[in-house]
Formats: C-alpha cells, sequence, structure tokens
C-alpha cells in the first residue's frame, strides 16, 4: 500500500527518540503491513489484535497502538484515493495518548 505523512506526523516523527522510531518501523514490517497485505482494510483478514486497531469515533481517522508501555506509542492514520484512484495511507500522528486531542 503507498503511503504519504502529514506535516504534523513529520514533527512528531522527528521528536521520537531513535529506539521509538526502531519500534513504530518494526511493528509496521511484522505486523501493519502483512495485515494490510492479507487484506484486513476489506475484511478478509482481521487486524492483529496487539495492534489494538480502531476508527476515531464520528470521523473517518483511525488509529494503531504500537507500543503499550516505553512510550506509549500511538498513531493516526486515514485513507483517500489518489489521481489514479488507487487507496492511500496517509499517516496524520504520531506519539503519546496526547495525539488524541488533534488526530
Amino acid at each position: 500500500m503507498r503511503f504519504r505523512t502529514l506535516a504534523a506526523f513529520d514533527r512528531d516523527y522527528a521528536q521520537l527518540t531513535p529506539e521509538h522510531r526502531k519500534a513504530f518501523r518494526a511493528v509496521l514490517h511484522k505486523h501493519f503491513l502483512p495485515a494490510v497485505t492479507a487484506g484486513a482494510f476489506t475484511g478478509r483478514q482481521p487486524w492483529p489484535t496487539r495492534l489494538r486497531l480502531h476508527k476515531l469515533s464520528n470521523s473517518a481517522i483511525y488509529s494503531l497502538t504500537w507500543s503499550f508501555a516505553g512510550p506509549d506509542g500511538r498513531a493516526t492514520f486515514h485513507l483517500e484515493n489518489d489521481a489514479e484512484g488507487t487507496t492511500l495511507l496517509v499517516w496524520r500522528r504520531i506519539g503519546t495518548h496526547a495525539i488524541y486531542h488533534h488526530p
């Protein structure tokens, strides 16, 4: 799946420690991307429960938990179609539970 990042995500990501960036990327490659490939967005396969992926209420924004402790790692994203009609994942924010104030 193709993706892009919002400026807020880029700022948040730059503030993460190198260890936290590494942990986020590890969860993406080990759990998130395989689930996407297997069809989790289409319902063909359930999301891995360890991601605690859910849609934020009254919005088209999704949240996933990439770490439960040290840090409390969360990331938000939404889906959109690009000019060719391909689904694009847009990373919005990354950090602690505090990102939910402005997801």
